[in-house]
């Protein structure tokens, strides 16, 4: 029984139940229409031959008439012989019909005059309707009239002799042939209808079963995602129906879980690099301090030189962390997305200033270039400044002494600074991974010669942070060229003129 539960509980059942729920109605509509059309057609059919069947013993009553009206001279043969027509119109009726139908005659006055068969109790039509029949001279309605040997159709002729109606002639007969067709008729339709209803089941199930089967494969799918194959796919054939778009979204949606976890594991990867990196990188000069420290204790304060080697090299080590300390605040601040402050300056005046103000390392030739007039930005000053500072700073280090020349020009919407340094480059298999965090080539592994390698990583992040970017190009031999794109500030509205 849970089973057979479960099963009609199914979306299945459920669309293939309401389907015949609908359908049911629409089958008892159409067997009642069909039933009372064929009720209604027999009913005529009958009517039309107890009327054919009057107008025969019609023409044997005309015949008569004049037979009997050539032996009464001056009288309307109606008038003068009311019973005998009675008489005459029951049995030539009962003659034309083969005593299968009941006849009763009326008069004018509704006064029974005759009936055929003789000793028959057929059943009466009410007043109202024998003397509409009289006073219009018209057939009236064909009425069903329950009697003890079961229901008569009955039907109510005019007689008309000469120019008006002389009585009627009610014409009955059993209903028994037309409520046996009519049985037959709720047999059939309703053997039919249950054969339609349990045909309508079978292929609805069936219908329903190919329709709903992408519904199974997104399940299935959504099962496999669950249990973390993330890969799983539905790849179900791209169709313009609701089904079809469901399928399409949830693929959609799958492939952005799956970028969403990616990109989370990445994450977690690079926080756990970062965090090993800067422990590593914090662990150096820690450790020197420590190292110089208890050298200090163990004599050597009181040796003028050696305390003040101790404590120049004490004073690199606390210099280096802090200019890494600094250095992994601003990384932190670029990976928290911080708010910026950015404002239109002009970027040749800044990069003019910070080249004057200067690094330790600086060359002897300095070479600039800025593009003519005042080079406005809408960037945050502070980024900018230390963008250029530590491109400065790169350059000096790892190209001492060579020459340096720093361009400004403005293309396309953005300003363009580059610094180009004619130092020994970057070999090619260093060159992709420059601006990853702690990332140092292999000429610069010595901590004398290299930084901590957050340099570059600093200088991409605030640069995008801007809405700009970084490049670089190098070739060992040829020096190398770094590119800084920051979004030009807006043309100002011309003054208003008086």
């Amino acid at each position: 029984m849970r089973r057979i539960g479960h099963a009609l509980a199914s979306l299945r059942w459920r669309l293939t139940l309401t389907f015949i729920a609908l359908l049911l109605p629409l089958l008892v509509l159409l067997a009642g229409y069909q039933f009372l059309t064929l009720r209604a057609s027999l009913i005529s059919n009958r009517v039309g031959e107890l009327q054919a069947d009057f107008n025969s013993a019609r023409r044997l009553i005309t015949s008569k008439e004049k037979a009997l009206g050539a032996a009464i001279t001056g009288a309307r043969f109606c008038a003068a012989h009311p019973l005998a027509v009675g008489e005459i119109v029951a049995s030539a009726v009962s003659a034309v019909t083969g005593q299968t139908v009941q006849v009763v005659v009326y008069n004018s006055g509704l006064t029974q005059e005759a009936v055929a068969p003789a000793g028959a109790s057929p059943p009466t039509l009410d007043s109202a309707t024998l003397e509409g029949v009289v006073s219009r001279g018209t057939r009236s309605a064909a009425k069903q009239i329950t009697t003890n040997s079961g229901d008569q159709l009955v039907v109510g002729f005019p007689i008309a002799a000469g120019t008006g109606a002389c009585g009627v002639a009610q014409l009955s007969l059993s209903m028994t042939p037309i409520t046996n067709v009519l049985h037959d008729e709720i047999l059939l339709i309703t053997a039919g209808g249950l054969v339609m209803v349990i045909l309508a089941t079978v292929l609805g199930v069936m219908l329903t079963g190919r329709t709903l089967r992408p519904m199974r494969r997104l399940t299935a799918t959504a099962e496999q995602l669950a249990a973390g194959d993330l890969a799983a796919r539905s790849r179900l054939a791209p169709s313009n129906d609701e089904v079809g778009q469901l399928a399409s979204s949830f693929d959609h949606m799958a492939d952005r879980i799956q970028e969403a976890f990616a990109a989370q594991q990445d994450s977690e990867a690079q926080v756990r690099r970062f965090i090993a990196d800067a422990s590593h990188e914090l662990r150096t000069p820690l450790t020197a301090l420590k190292g110089y420290i208890d050298v200090l204790r163990m004599g050597a304060a009181r040796e003028p030189a050696a305390l003040d080697a101790a404590l120049g090299a004490m004073s690199n080590e606390s210099e280096r962390m802090r200019v890494l300390v600094l250095d992994l605040l601003t990384l932190a601040r670029l990976d928290a997305h911080r708010e910026s402050h950015p404002e239109d300056f002009d970027v040749n005046a800044a990069l003019n200033t910070l080249l004057n103000e200067g690094v330790p390392g600086m060359p002897a030739i300095l070479e600039r270039s800025f593009a003519p007039g005042a080079l406005f930005v809408r960037a945050d000053r502070d980024a900018v400044s230390t963008i250029v500072r530590n491109l400065l700073v790169n350059a000096c280090k790892y190209a001492h002494g060579a020459a340096q020349h720093w361009t400004t020009t403005m293309e396309a919407g953005w300003a363009k600074i580059e610094v180009r340094d004619e130092g020994l480059g970057i070999p090619a298999a260093d060159l992709p991974h420059v601006f990853e965090r702690f990332y140092r080539g292999e000429k610069t592994r010595a901590r004398e010669e290299g930084g901590s390698g957050l340099g570059l990583s600093i200088v991409q992040g605030l640069a995008r942070a801007q809405g700009g970017d970084v490049a670089i190009r190098s070739a060992e031999g040829a020096g190398t060229t770094v590119t800084v794109w920051l979004p030009l500030a807006p043309v100002p509205p011309p003054p208003p003129i008086d």
